[in-house]
């Protein structure tokens, strides 16, 4: 798996050959700049994102969900929903980063 992911991630930081490389070594004195590399457009689509939770974190969203259904007046909060906010608020809120960032950095230095 680390192979692939190591693979994909050259072949996106690789640069583009130049016009000299792509022609040949017989063109390469003709062509001496070499060509700007393209910018990729946007990602237009959503990306899916999976993970792997303890039973005890996937049964306290489920119960934060229902809960929060009962108080909206509805049948189900969709878990993604909450996920999605939470990144939203993640992106907004430095606070909640400084939080995270003490949480990430504890369990990765278990």
């Amino acid at each position: 798996m680390k192979a692939r992911a190591t693979a994909l991630s050259k072949r996106r930081t690789a640069t583009p050959p130049t016009l000299a490389e792509q022609d040949g070594p017989d063109n390469a004195a003709e062509t001496p700049t070499a060509r700007a590399p393209q910018r990729s457009a946007p990602r237009a689509k959503p990306v899916r994102v999976t993970t792997d939770l303890a039973p005890q974190s996937y049964r306290a969203l489920l119960a934060y969900c229902a809960e929060m259904a009962e108080d909206l007046g509805r049948a189900k909060v969709p878990h993604v929903e909450v996920i999605r906010a939470l990144i939203s608020e993640l992106n907004a809120n430095t606070e909640l980063q400084a939080t995270v960032r003490q949480a990430v950095t504890k369990q990765l230095s278990k």
